[in-house]
C-alpha cells in the first residue's frame, strides 16, 4: 500500500506542469527541459531534485505571469482618461 507521501509526491508534478502549461508563459528555451521533465512524469519516473526546482522556479513565474495579466485586464482603456 502506498503511504500518502508517495502518492502525493505522483501527484505533485502532474499539478506543477498542468499550472505551468495553463499560464501560457512564455518559456523559450526552458520549454525544451519542461517536455522532457513532463516525459519523465508520464513514465513514471522519478524526478531529481534540480526537476524538482525547476518546476517550482516555473511556477512562481506562471504565477507572477498569472498577476500581470490579471493587473493589466483591470485597467481597461475605457478607464484611463484620454489625453
Amino acid at each position: 500500500m502506498q503511504s500518502k507521501k508517495e502518492v502525493s509526491e505522483k501527484i505533485r508534478p502532474h499539478v506543477l506542469i498542468k499550472r505551468i502549461e495553463d499560464s501560457k508563459i512564455p518559456l523559450g528555451e526552458e520549454d525544451r527541459k519542461l517536455h522532457s521533465i513532463k516525459g519523465k512524469v508520464e513514465q513514471d519516473e522519478p524526478l531529481s531534485k534540480e526537476d524538482e526546482a525547476f518546476l517550482v522556479r516555473l511556477v512562481e513565474r506562471a504565477n507572477e505571469w498569472q498577476k500581470g495579466l490579471t493587473n493589466s485586464s483591470d485597467t481597461d482603456p475605457e478607464d484611463t482618461m484620454s489625453g
